[in-house]
């Protein structure tokens, strides 16, 4: 048999758990090129997570250390069979070796979820509303319905009670027919993939489970000490160890409320704020009838940004766990509790996956108020806590980037500011030279004139030029790159952040910038 690649680490221990981190590696491409469009990103930090996990449950492991999963996909069953049988050889041979000496094995494969959110999706062939739910679905299930009530669902409780949102396939369900979970189906699967591991499968000797990790559950830290903790606890004794405890039924996702929004977002920028002022971009969107998705960017100072990306299900308020939105009259409220993935540098963040890793997790705290006073501009007061530092926020901000964006025009150049003296502009033109269209917004609102108007850019900041028009200089404070779907297979190179613009003949202001290129 094909002894394993040297980017490939095995580690043989005594206890009954075998590790699996497919998707460990890290890609070396620069990923904001039309040969990265598509790309997926690797589950960074799974492979330092499941050596931590394996010296505390005295288990088994099975890494891909360096590989890019764009290159070979160790979790694709296709990839596997066609190109990379002595992996499959290599679960067989350690799953042997755990059941000549143990009852059962339990094979964990370990995966990241890009979100920021301490949550954990626990994948066993099926979405369950509950541990109980497994007996109805036992044969679709990759793990015998007593150890998703015993061992598995005394894990799920454990995270629960150590703050992390833990769910039965609520997003990834380890069901697709390309998964390697497929090997492990109750219900043999046609393809007879492995004759051994479905022997096993059939006598109730091999568990297997998908573990989804939210950000915070994989970077080093505290919250990952106690998911290991709760691995430790819960797993390691088998079926009897699971116990009896209060059962979670997940509820059912509601329907949409028809008389809230579907979306909000807030861009406000308070160059006062803190010692280099402090950037904000949030938003909150019903991906469906069930899903929402919700983002935050935080420009701290310099070159220097934080993000959070995360789901959850519809609620009666706007949001997902640790970011919604609230109405109220003549605005809205915006609250976070959470955790940010801070880069020193914006402009290599999506650029490559090494920046990704390094980020750091830091804590914050936001409550904001907008206010409008006309045409999706208004006041936005309150306070950011970043690491345990707060800071006072008031400034003008955007509830609407939308105006002015091109009645879709995909390409070209946008600019959002505030002013003190008038209220905000906005200005929408070509990547080079062509029409724009420049509005500024006075007491009887938005008023947009179109100009003939070019684009000089420097790389440290962008000069533009209106016929008929002053011109406006825009010198980036921050800048990030990346690429944008805008359709199947269809992506844009996007740059963007924060900016201090000044207008010729008077008028200073802050805002953000946007430049969307083709490939």
């Amino acid at each position: 048999m094909a002894s394993l690649p040297q980017w490939c680490t095995r580690v043989d221990r005594a206890g009954r758990i075998l590790l699996v981190a497919p998707h460990a590696g890290t890609s070396t491409a620069d990923l904001l090129t039309s040969a990265a469009a598509g790309r997926r990103g690797n589950d960074l930090h799974t492979g330092d997570l499941a050596r931590e996990m394996g010296t505390a449950l005295d288990a088994s492991v099975l890494i891909n250390d360096d590989m890019d999963r764009n290159e070979l996909d160790l979790n694709r069953v296709s990839d596997v069979v066609d190109r990379a049988p002595w992996f499959l050889h290599a679960i067989e041979r350690q799953l042997e070796r755990i059941l000549s000496v143990h009852r059962d094995a339990l094979v964990l494969f370990v995966h990241g979820w890009h979100v920021e959110q301490a949550r954990c999706d626990l994948g066993v062939g099926a979405v369950l509303s509950g541990a109980a739910d497994a007996v109805g679905k036992r044969s679709k299930l990759t793990a015998r319905a007593e150890t998703v009530s015993g061992p598995i669902d005394a894990f799920r409780r454990a995270l629960d009670e150590m703050g992390a949102i833990a769910t039965y396939g609520d997003r990834w369900p380890a069901a697709h027919r390309n998964n390697m979970m497929r090997l492990f189906r109750r219900e043999p699967d046609e393809r007879d993939l492995s004759p051994r591991i479905a022997q096993w499968v059939q006598e109730g000797r091999v568990d297997a489970v998908q573990l989804e990790l939210g950000a915070p559950l994989r970077w080093p830290g505290v919250l990952r000490e106690r998911l290991v903790d709760c691995a430790v606890r819960t797993l390691v004794g088998g079926v009897e160890n699971g116990g009896a405890g209060p059962e979670r039924v997940f509820p059912a996702p509601r329907e949409p409320f028809a008389d809230r929004p579907t979306s909000r977002m807030l861009q406000a920028f308070d160059a006062g704020c803190g010692e280099d002022g402090l950037g904000v971009v949030v938003g909150a969107m019903h991906l469906s009838d069930r899903d929402v998705g919700a983002r935050l960017q935080l420009f701290p100072g310099g070159q220097r940004m934080g993000i959070f990306v995360g789901h959850g299900r519809v609620e009666s308020a706007l949001g997902v766990p640790d970011l919604y939105f609230r109405e109220r009259p003549g605005g809205f409220d915006v609250a976070f509790d959470g955790r940010v993935l801070e880069a020193d540098d914006a402009a290599t963040y999506f650029r490559n996956e090494a920046t990704r890793a390094g980020a750091r997790l830091v804590d914050v705290v936001l409550r904001l108020s907008f206010r409008e006073t006309a045409g999706g501009v208004g006041r936005v007061e309150g306070e950011i806590v970043r690491e345990g530092r707060p800071h006072t926020f008031s400034c003008g901000g955007f509830s609407d980037t939308r105006l002015g964006a091109g009645r879709g025009t995909r390409l070209g150049t946008q600019l959002f500011a505030t002013f003190e003296a008038a209220p905000a502009m906005r200005a929408h033109g070509p990547a080079d030279e062509g029409v724009w269209r420049l509005s500024r917004l006075d007491e009887s609102g938005w008023c947009e004139v179109e100009h003939g108007g070019r684009v000089h850019d420097d790389g440290a900041g962008l000069r533009l030029e209106f016929d008929g028009a002053p011109s406006v200089d825009v010198r980036v404070r921050t800048q990030a790159a990346l690429l944008r779907p805008v359709g199947p297979g269809e992506y844009l190179h996007t740059t963007f952040g924060l900016a201090h613009v000044t207008v010729a003949g008077g008028g200073e202001g802050v805002g953000f910038f946007e430049r969307r290129r083709s490939l």
